[in-house]
């Protein structure tokens, strides 16, 4: 899908090196520029209801499920909280949240 120049803006970024490699060899394989990748990677991040963002967040509470089912897990620290609601908490801060 061609995007018009006239609706573009000017967006400069620094990207490691090895994610560059790694752009420029997928640019290459799927003959889809560079910019045009960025772009897509973009979208994908703003959009409402973006399957990526909610599979990354079911993803985290299925993590989130296993830790807190585990046996192991339920030590209780003298705080009063239990080691699984420790590093859900962590976990937890890790969800990606919808642009909005």
């Amino acid at each position: 899908m061609q995007t018009s120049s006239k609706k573009l803006k000017p967006f400069m970024s620094y990207i490691e090196e090895a994610q560059y490699t790694k752009m420029s060899k997928l640019s290459k394989k799927s003959h889809i520029p560079m910019s045009q990748l960025m772009r897509e990677a973009i979208e994908i991040r703003i959009t409402d209801g973006n399957p990526y963002t909610a599979g990354f967040n079911k993803g985290l509470e299925h993590a989130m499920k296993i830790i807190k089912a585990n046996q192991a897990s339920q030590m209780r620290f003298p705080s009063g909280k239990s080691f699984a609601e420790l590093i859900n908490e962590e976990i937890d801060q890790a969800r990606m949240h919808e642009a909005t």
